[in-house]
């Protein structure tokens, strides 16, 4: 059913695919079980030089090892977006529901680097989010919030198989959302957290045990240290903070731009870095304090 909405809103509720400032983007993050970090992101618009083309990275990070950084771009002719938008294809590597069933897979088989991850769907179903830009319409959805992970992610002897916990986001539209995002998710047994904040639009859940915990007070700060704390008080007696570790890394944003595009940025004095950082999160519910892996990404 979320597809289905979902589909509506980017593909015909005023937000034309043929809009000049229209951007969509698949993202898949993984949590592993051996403390890594993994992360699968494809993006397709027309903001840059070519209508439809597209921009696939996959990347992993594990402590004291070099990462796995993959990029991939691809013309128009490469790109190819199901038409329940739940999966996108650059050439011959894929992201989304792309085969039977409600799973995700992300599949690429390069020189540099390989990679087979099949995630099993799972966590609260969140209602998307939707707004309203000056310039037109921002959607973001989390098919999955609490899914099961596993497969291989491989370049020459780095990386190897794994098992974990994951999470996708796909987002899009025609509006101009600012380029700010914070992106907090935690996920234990029994504990499935997140929040997706851009310009407008929020998107957010939170299940202890078997318990959905109200939404109504929600609200988000940093401290100086860089920990960020989403409390969720005083409807829900619960609040969570959140370590960023030295697993991650920091992105150019506006890596996937052609060397014209990326002088016109430039001269713009234009940024937008992407730091996504496996964490800690202390989650603290009706008093009692629980610990748990977590996921960090700002954009700015």
């Amino acid at each position: 059913m979320l597809s289905i909405l979902l589909t509506s809103v980017l593909a015909c509720s005023g937000t034309p695919r043929d809009s000049l400032s229209w951007r969509e983007q698949w993202e898949l993050i993984v949590l592993t079980e051996d403390g890594s970090l993994l992360e699968g992101r494809v993006s397709v618009g027309n903001t840059g030089m070519m209508r439809g083309q597209g921009h696939f990275r996959a990347n992993r990070w594990s402590a004291g090892t070099t990462p796995i950084l993959f990029a991939v771009d691809g013309g128009p002719g490469d790109v190819h977006v199901s038409d329940s938008h739940n999966a996108v294809r650059v050439g011959t590597d894929l992201l989304g529901q792309y085969e039977d069933g409600p799973h995700w897979t992300m599949r690429l088989s390069h020189e540099e680097a390989n990679a087979i991850i099949q995630v099993d769907p799972g966590g609260p179903d969140v209602p998307m989010a939707t707004a309203m830009e000056d310039s037109g319409q921002w959607t973001v959805a989390s098919p999955i919030t609490h899914g099961r992970a596993q497969g291989w992610f491989t370049a020459g002897r780095r990386g190897g198989m794994f098992k974990g916990r994951a999470v996708t986001f796909h987002r899009g539209g025609d509006g101009r959302p600012p380029t700010e995002r914070s992106t907090l998710v935690a996920m234990g047994t029994d504990v499935s957290i997140g929040w997706d904040n851009q310009g407008g639009t929020r998107l957010a859940w939170a299940r202890m045990k078997d318990e959905d915990i109200s939404l109504e007070d929600l609200h988000h700060t940093v401290r100086g240290d860089g920990v960020h704390r989403l409390d969720f008080r005083p409807a829900g007696d619960l609040f969570v903070d959140f370590e960023p570790t030295a697993t991650g890394g920091i992105i150019d944003g506006f890596e996937d731009l052609y060397p014209p595009e990326r002088a016109i940025a430039g001269a713009a004095d234009l940024q937008a870095n992407r730091t996504i950082k496996r964490a800690r999160a202390t989650v603290r519910f009706k008093g009692e304090p629980v610990r748990v892996p977590a996921i960090l990404i700002t954009v700015d």
